[in-house]
Parts: C-alpha cells; structure tokens; sequence
C-alpha cells in the first residue's frame, strides 16, 4: 500500500511538473537556512549570540525571510536597529544566499520592520 505523502507528491508532480517541486524544495530551503546565512556573514568574533542560543547571531534571531517574490528577497526584523545591521551587511548577505541557492536567481535583499512580533 502506497502512503498518502508519495500519492500526493505523484500528483503534483503530474499536475506541476518537476521543475515545480524543485523550486518548492528550494524556496522552503532558503527560508529554513536564514540563521545559517547570518553565521556565514558574521565572523565568529564579531558574532554577539542570542541568550540561551547556541552560537546563532542576535542578527539571525531577530530577523526572518518573510517574501521571496521575483528574485527579491524580503527580510524582516523586530527593530529598526538590526535593519540596520543587517543593511551594512547586505552585500555579504545577498552572496552567501546566491552562493547556497544559484537556481534562484536571488538579484536583491529589501528589509522591513515587522508588523508581528517574533515567536
């Protein structure tokens, strides 16, 4: 008996094509992997970690993926203060996303205060 997650995979498949399941993969990927991206950017010593975290930047914990629309990346943060943080090392950033996810074709970073707090 087959399970219910491959029918449904096998069915969007045939209904999306496997360019779409690539790209599904890759997008979840890339908002899953934001702390991993901040670490990169952020050498060791200059990283200042969040209390009760293990060696992730405070950047990382207070700032999220929110959008990835046509090749804008849209992050947001819970003070003005770490955009512009993260603002300074925007560059930085938008490399180490292109270097993990190449397919994407991630040209550009935009960063906003976030309307809802963070959990």
């Amino acid at each position: 008996m087959r399970k219910a997650g491959d029918i449904i995979l096998e069915i969007f498949r045939e209904k999306f094509g496997s360019d779409f399941m690539e790209n599904t993969r890759s997008t979840a990927g890339l908002f899953s992997s934001w702390a991993e991206v901040v670490k990169e950017v952020w050498s060791y010593t200059e990283r200042k970690t969040a209390a009760g975290s293990e060696d992730v930047p405070a950047a990382a914990v207070h700032s999220r993926i929110k959008e990835f629309e046509r090749g804008m990346l849209l992050v947001e943060a819970d003070h003005p203060g770490w955009i512009q943080i993260l603002q300074s090392r925007q560059t930085e950033l938008l490399s180490a996303i292109q270097r993990r996810y190449p397919k994407m074709d991630i040209h550009a970073i935009a960063f906003r205060l976030s309307r809802e707090p963070f959990a």
